[in-house]
């Protein structure tokens, strides 16, 4: 078990180069909207407020303001069923989906250029960030039980490479053939990912490009 949460697909592999750029952008995002506010409170209809309006929409999409639709891979992990009693050296935390492991499917999929990626339906932004509770999984607020579903619209053959490449990801299949812990991937012709329209700033660790 020791071996398993020691590795790659946590939080020090989710702070990724991409992570950055997309933090910077969507800082750009709030610098213009509160462009846009001040503009407007003065009641100005000049020739910036438009720019800074059409700037506002060419970044959203890319810092997950907007819905995206198109072709993407769906990925579930699901927790194993734990005998009773425990093989030697074994034990209940072998059985369930980690933290690291959620993780790991979503720097794949980042990595395999996801231009939008879900878990649970809830959109990932570069505040968002996934945590384990027992086998419970908590995102902006909301706290899912397994099978927790991963999507990401995107070229499909770049991400279905990004994950049969990804060291967690291969790890996590290896463990559940061995363990019975459920690993699920599909491709689909279309995905509709929501918007994201949560806060855009908290203390969170960021877990997204």
């Amino acid at each position: 078990g020791d071996l398993r949460v020691d590795r790659s697909g946590g939080l020090q592999s989710a702070i990724m180069a991409r992570a950055d750029q997309n933090a910077e952008l969507q800082q750009d995002v709030n610098n213009l909207a509160n462009r846009v506010a001040s503009l407007v409170a003065l009641g100005d209809p000049s020739v910036a407020l438009e720019q800074t309006t059409a700037s506002i929409a060419e970044l959203s999409p890319i810092v997950g303001l907007t819905e995206v639709v198109g072709p993407g891979v769906t990925v579930s992990l699901d927790d194993g069923d734990a005998p009773n009693p425990l093989p030697d050296g074994y034990t209940g935390d072998d059985y369930l989906v980690h933290q690291q492991d959620v993780q790991g499917v979503v720097n794949a999929m980042w990595r395999g250029g996801a231009s939008g990626v879900t878990v649970m339906g809830q959109r990932l932004v570069s505040t968002s960030a996934v945590r384990c509770v027992g086998n419970t999984v908590i995102l902006q607020g909301q706290v899912y039980s397994p099978p927790f579903v991963i999507e990401a619209v995107g070229d499909v053959t770049r991400l279905t490479e990004a994950l049969d490449a990804d060291e967690s990801v291969a790890f996590f299949r290896e463990w559940a053939g061995v363990v019975g812990l459920g690993y699920d991937q599909q491709v689909a012709r279309e995905l509709v990912l929501p918007a994201y329209t949560g806060p855009l700033t908290t203390g969170d660790a960021q877990v997204v490009p």
